[in-house]
Formats: structure tokens, sequence, C-alpha cells
């Protein structure tokens, strides 16, 4: 849509420039080219109005890259340099009257003066505005309020379909603004629709997630309809809703959050509430695990605990399909979450576990002998 409105924009601009052109040519008012022939005066003009259109579509490439709390702080900083030279040129007719006439003698480097005067501070205005946008909280105090603490988040498909977000909403941690761009919801109902079931379930939990987003009483979600037709992925199209309007992106996409942090874009990733509220790591620390598989060493054994985390365990292999008693000894940081690393505690009550369940086993060895 972009490209066409762009290409109607340059032939309009031409043809207009052209018909401007050939009007003035003709208006014996303004007579203002007398000795030109006519093909070339409409070739001018259009020329003109290419020119015009060309600087018009500069301008808006440009204005797309900038957010729309980065674009007000740069009109503060033209406004106060525009203000601020105007005053001055003002102040100058306030100076001795040799000099007022001077400026009057010599009126054009007066006016070039003050053209020059006009760029120095609208620039200095606008670089200050720019290094000093963190600090309009100062004289605005609700606007920083409502950037930092009340932040809408907008939700992509991983979070959608991770479906945790609705308790996190329920328990109160978060009451910010959710925004649901159309283009996720795109990509929801195309994993729904997946002909693949492990997919088409994933897809249908994320649309019973925002259905349980919307009828929650205390939860605001607001579904956009902004789209960027130039940008094929998803996550690009995210990543740019984000910054134009000024948003936290919420997912579950480590990468995601990792490119999102590069670009200086804020990202929440769940895992990351998650982890932090996961049992904290105690050096030599004692549990009970239950043990329900092998290791990828001899002899070693895994376990979960109840929030998920897994716990590798040493000389634990005579104990896989029971609970038993482990000690804690080192923690492994992963972008996924964390791993416990542990060994079995040596005590009576473990390899009592083992030898019951070793007269079990000889117990039933002995009744199918006798059948």
């Amino acid at each position: 849509m972009s490209v066409v409105l762009r290409s109607l924009m340059l032939v309009g601009c031409t043809i207009t420039g052209a018909l401007i052109a050939a009007m003035l040519k003709f208006d014996t008012n303004a007579n203002l080219f007398p000795e030109t022939t006519t093909p070339i005066i409409v070739l001018f003009g259009a020329l003109a109005g290419l020119l015009l259109a060309i600087i018009a579509i500069l301008i808006e490439l440009f204005l797309k890259r900038l957010s729309l709390r980065h674009l007000a702080v740069i009109i503060v900083g033209l406004a106060s340099g525009a203000i601020i030279a105007w005053l001055i040129t003002k102040l100058a007719f306030l100076l001795p009257l040799y000099i007022t006439n001077y400026i009057f003698a010599h009126h054009a480097l007066f006016s070039a003066g003050t053209f020059a005067l006009y760029i120095l501070f609208v620039y200095i205005g606008i670089v200050v505005a720019v290094r000093s946008k963190d600090e309009f909280s100062i004289f605005i105090p609700y606007y920083k309020r409502n950037r930092d603490n009340m932040r809408p988040v907008v939700l992509d498909t991983s979070a959608i379909i991770d479906g945790r977000i609705v308790e996190i909403y329920k328990t109160g941690f978060m009451k910010n603004k959710i925004i649901v761009p159309e283009f996720v919801l795109h990509e929801l109902q195309i994993v729904s629709d997946s002909q693949v079931p492990f997919t088409r379930s994933k897809g249908r939990r994320g649309l019973e997630t925002l259905k349980k987003l919307q009828e929650a009483p205390n939860i605001t979600v607001e579904v956009t309809n902004v789209d960027y037709h130039d940008i094929e992925e998803v996550d690009d199209k995210l990543m740019k809703l984000a910054k134009e309007i000024d948003v936290t992106i919420l997912t579950t996409d480590f990468n995601l959050q990792q490119v999102a942090r590069i670009q200086h874009i804020p990202c929440i990733n769940v895992f990351g509430l998650v982890n932090a509220l996961k049992n904290p790591f105690v050096p030599g620390e004692k549990m009970t695990v239950n043990i329900v598989k092998e290791g990828s060493e001899i002899n070693q054994g895994v376990g979960f605990l109840n929030d998920g985390t897994m716990v590798v365990i040493t000389n634990a292999r005579p104990f896989i399909g029971k609970r038993a008693e482990v000690e804690l000894t080192s923690m492994l940081q992963g972008a996924s979450g964390r791993i416990f690393f542990a060994d079995i505690v040596k005590d009576d009550k473990n390899f009592a576990s083992i030898s019951e369940e070793k007269k079990q086993h000889e117990y039933k060895e002995k009744e199918k002998k006798r059948s």
C-alpha cells in the first residue's frame, strides 16, 4: 500500500507542477516567463513537482524511524531554538539608534545573519532536547509515571500460546494494558489451522488464552490493526510497532528478547519471572527428589523439583523410579533455566529403600519359580 501511495504522490506532484507552470506561463498579469517557450516551462514545472515529491517521501521515510515520543522531543527542541533565535533578532532593535540604522542600511546582510541564527539555535535546541529526553519528567511528572510504570505491553505469539500471562495478571503482578496486533492474531490463526495435531493444539490454546484475557474483568486488552506490509517476519513487525508506540514486548522467545535488547526495545520474558521464583540454590542443602530416568553419564540419574527445575544426580542409577534424598553440590544457569547437580545422600534411609525393594524383587522371583 505504501508503494502505491508513494507512486501516486510522485505522479500527482509531477502533473501538478506542470499544470502550475503552464498556468503561470499563460497568466498575463504574472508575466513571469516572457521569453521562455511553453514546453520548457512545463518541463521545469514537472521537474519541480517531482523534486518536491521526492523530498516529501524522504522526510516520510526518516520520520518512520522515529517513535512518537522522539518526534515530540524533536518538535519541542525545534520550537525552543526558533523562539530563542526570534527573541535575539527582536532584541537587536533595542540597540542604539546608529546600530539600528546600520541594520536597516544593510538589510540583506541582516537577513542572512538572521537565517544563520535560526539554523544555529534550532540545531542546538534539537540536540539538547534529544540528549535530555529522559529528564522531561522534571517538567511533566505524569509523562514519566505513565511511560515507566504503566507502559502497555504487546504480546507475541509465543507468550499467548504459553498461557501463563493470564495467571500473572490475575495475581496482580502486572496491570499494564495489553495490546495484541492483528498480524499476531493472523499468525495464531495459521498455527490453529495447521495439519499437525500438536501445532494445532498449541494454536487453539493460544486462542483460549486470549479469550480468558478478554473475559477477565480487571484486564484491558486492545487489538490494533497496525500492520507493516513491507515487512515479512512477525518478530520484525512486533519490534517496529514497539518502537513506534513505545511499548514493552512480552514474550517467551529468548532470541526475540536478545534482538530487542540490541535495538534498545524494552522486552520481558515470562521465563525470566518463572526462573526468579524458582527455589534458590544453597550448596549442601538436602531435599527429596523423584528420580525418573537415567542421565547422560554412567550411573547418573535425573529428577525434577516441583517447579520443573531439573536435578542431575550422580550415583543414582539404583534409585531410578524411586524417591531419594540428595544433597545439592552445584548449579548451572542456562538461557532456558537452571540445572541443579546433586549427590545421593549415603544414609540408612536411602539404602533401606533399596534393600526393601531388593527383598520384594527376590520374593517375586521365588514366587515365579514355585509357580
